[in-house]
């Protein structure tokens, strides 16, 4: 298949800190036609050394597009369509959506013939390293799909789910930076107890979950398998993962994300 041509007419509808991301990660990929908004003067100076134009206006920046990236809060999503309802309704335009909890259905319910696309990426967009899922509304062809997956994969990994799984995502890979930088600075930490300087327990720690994670991405074994691979009996790491499995660590993970998925349903359930 050809690739989608670099200069289609794009707007980010809600330029916070996702949308920057995906901003800057669309112009570095060679996308040239994007616009973009965001809701007050001051941002809208934060966002001056983009090359590109931000606007106030909603419909000024979905005047001038092929392509709607809805980057707002959940609570906002009904309400910014709805100001754009004269370029969504009867799939004028491709919408994607990258507000969590916000089902396709529901916005189909709302705007007739939308062609929406729901997407769930991570703020590890802002080094092009995002996880990003993604699901297709009812109206959305083989083409809209290709595209919301051409412009993620300018950003990271990305994946299509079916639409049941994406609650469960936003917890998981959605936080997911969140509960990794967690564990970072919990190494780094314990690499100043025992005594490294900073910088190189800061370096050693990034290098360290990097390699870790292309071991994991190349090889083709379970994360246990390597662990054991490092493991020796009687040796210095066994007595580390005692620590980690006599206190809970594993439990402590799959609690914490069951527990913002839970958080997740409850909100989407006042939502929607």
């Amino acid at each position: 298949m050809a690739l989608i041509k670099k200069d289609i007419k794009i707007a980010v509808i809600g330029a916070g800190k996702i949308g920057e991301a995906i901003i800057n990660s669309l112009i570095e990929a060679g996308y040239k036609n994007i616009v973009a908004t965001c809701r007050t003067e001051r941002r809208k100076k934060e966002l001056s050394y983009l090359p590109i134009d931000v606007f106030l206006d909603n419909r000024k920046a979905a005047s001038k597009s092929d392509i709607l990236i809805v980057s707002v809060k959940p609570n906002q999503v009904v309400p910014v369509l709805s100001e754009l309802k004269d370029y969504v309704v009867g799939g004028k335009r491709l919408v994607i959506s990258v507000a969590a909890i916000i089902t396709t259905s529901y916005l189909e319910d709302r705007f007739r013939g939308i062609k929406v696309i729901r997407a769930m990426p991570n703020i590890n967009i802002i080094a092009r390293h995002s996880a990003t899922a993604i699901c297709r509304g009812k109206n959305i062809d083989i083409e809209d799909i290709r595209i919301a997956r051409e412009l993620f994969e300018a950003m990271g990994f990305v994946i299509e789910v079916d639409e049941k799984y994406m609650d469960a995502i936003t917890a998981y890979s959605g936080s997911g930076p969140a509960y990794v930088l967690e564990f970072f600075e919990s190494f780094l930490l314990a690499g100043l107890k025992i005594g490294l300087p900073r910088d190189i327990a800061y370096d050693l720690a990034i290098h360290t979950i990097i390699g870790s994670a292309k071991l994991l991405e190349r090889g083709n074994k379970h994360p246990a398998e390597y662990r054991d691979m490092v493991i020796t009996p009687g040796g210095v790491t066994i007595d580390a993962v005692h620590i980690l499995e006599r206190t809970g660590f594993k439990a402590d993970i799959i609690d914490a994300i069951k527990e913002a998925y839970e958080k997740a349903k409850d909100i989407a359930s006042i939502l929607i």
